[in-house]
């Protein structure tokens, strides 16, 4: 389910692929941070991005990188990750553009354990599929370049790289731009508080994050990631963990003069970095009702509540209820 969560949602996110025809090419660089029983290190890495552009939409490209060292010990951990990337812009790729990111690849990992008597084992490689979301910034440096920055959420299951990484990427760009069928979007800050419904984890603090909405001719399309502090409820060590939530969704809608009314149906990812049981990544869905409220001539307000059903890796189902508030530019249809 996990892999095709991601397929799904970085489907939901790209625009048409066969109407692609802007193009760009450049070095990427990173640095990731790993959490173990010793702390957080940070590794760098490097590697090169190929991007279609769709319209002012989105764009779907291919990526590679080679992480020399990921170990903290004298043993070898190191990985070469080569995945299909997509970005996803609700305000358009122009000028300064935020969006959000989805990788799904194949990794290459080399991981050496320590035993028993403290000997490194055996490095043998093995191949995996690693997976990753996020945020990020598009720089357009005029119509020849364009500089890109991004952090997000990445893991490689059955391995110990669960992580939060931050990109850079210089491109040159080429070709002309295909207008996609996308109407107006927006985007803004979010605030949500997450009651416990069920299950053995609540939150101990609001949630931040970042709400998109982008309208199409068929309906809108909604996407909010979130920073959210959890805590789970009777274990006995590792017990707050903090979680990434990438919520995209789609918004059946019932416009009015004053804003829209929407129902709001969709996957869930939660990305737990932090050493753990719920180390990795939980999925589950998200279902509630939202309203955008116009506010004088430029700003929206939106108020929502759903609920939220994710499974962690012991099996069991988490449900917690979000009520959150967002503001951000006005877009009128």
């Amino acid at each position: 389910m996990r892999i095709l969560s991601l397929l799904i949602i970085a489907l939901v996110l790209s625009g048409s692929v066969a109407a692609q025809r802007r193009a760009r090419i450049g070095p990427t660089i990173s640095s990731m941070a790993i959490e173990d029983a010793s702390g957080t290190h940070s590794y760098s890495a490097i590697g090169a991005s190929l991007a279609l552009l769709s319209g002012d939409d989105g764009e779907v490209g291919v990526g590679v990188s080679r992480y020399d060292n990921l170990s903290s010990t004298n043993c070898v951990r190191q990985m070469t990750f080569a995945g299909v990337e997509s970005n996803y812009y609700p305000v358009g790729s122009n000028g300064i553009a935020p969006y959000a990111s989805t990788a799904l690849g194949l990794a290459r990992v080399t991981d050496q354990d320590v035993d028993l008597l403290g000997i490194c084992t055996a490095a043998t490689p093995k191949n995996e599929i690693g997976l990753g979301f996020g945020l990020g910034v598009r720089l357009n440096l005029g119509t020849q370049a364009a500089a890109l920055v991004e952090g997000r959420f990445f893991q490689v299951p059955n391995s110990a790289i669960q992580s939060l990484e931050v990109r850079a990427n210089v491109s040159l760009a080429f070709g002309g731009e295909h207008k996609s069928d996308l109407l107006n979007g927006t985007l803004g800050p979010a605030v949500s508080v997450l009651p416990r419904l069920s299950g053995p984890m609540e939150a101990r603090g609001p949630a931040f994050g970042v709400r998109f909405r982008r309208d199409t001719k068929k309906g809108a399309l909604g996407l909010q990631i979130d920073y959210a502090p959890l805590r789970v409820i009777g274990c006995s060590s590792d017990c707050e963990p903090s979680a990434i939530f990438f919520a995209p969704g789609y918004e059946p809608s019932l416009r009015t003069n004053w804003g829209r009314m929407y129902l709001d149906l969709g996957l869930l990812l939660a990305g737990f970095p932090s050493t753990g049981p719920d180390r990795g990544m939980a999925e589950g869905a998200h279902g509630g009702l939202g309203a955008d409220i116009f506010s004088g001539a430029s700003l929206m307000w939106n108020v929502n509540g759903r609920a939220l059903w994710m499974q962690r890796n012991s099996g069991e189902s988490v449900f917690l209820l979000q009520v959150g508030l967002s503001v951000s530019p006005q877009i009128r249809q």
